[in-house]
């Protein structure tokens, strides 16, 4: 009858053991990956006419932040575009005014550009003032 009752007592045991570990005793762990293969696709830049992007680069007031040559702007405020843009391509163009915060150029500071220029201008006056920002391209 003793050893009954132990084997009864161990059971109980093990069963409240088992019911302790799988009711959040222990923390959670959420599987993920060490490495991420592969990269997230960046947003292609629309076509657009340089022309017309001097316009958009006015009305959107760049000039007051940034000094431009081509625009005869001397802001101060941002990095001066004939120097940081030197050799730049067109997707690192339209990355910037999208995603400015996303590399930020030497002696600035992040948060300084607007990030809302992806929603308040079109494709159509993105491409334009990619464009007009990246004549080479």
């Amino acid at each position: 009858m003793r050893r009954s009752v132990t084997l009864a007592v161990l059971l109980c045991a093990l069963a409240s053991a088992l019911a302790a570990a799988g009711c959040g005793g222990e923390k959670v762990v959420t599987p993920t990956p060490d490495t991420v293969v592969g990269s997230v696709a960046e947003q292609t830049v629309p076509e657009g006419e340089a022309e017309a992007g001097k316009a958009v680069y006015t009305d959107a007031g760049c000039g007051s932040c940034h000094t431009f040559e081509a625009a005869e702007t001397s802001g101060t405020t941002g990095p001066n575009l004939d120097e940081s843009l030197q050799g730049k391509d067109a997707q690192y163009v339209y990355n910037s005014i999208v995603n400015p915060d996303a590399q930020i150029a030497e002696g600035f500071q992040p948060g300084l550009m607007p990030k809302t220029y992806g929603e308040q201008l079109d494709d159509k006056q993105l491409g334009d003032l990619v464009a007009f920002l990246t004549p080479e391209s």
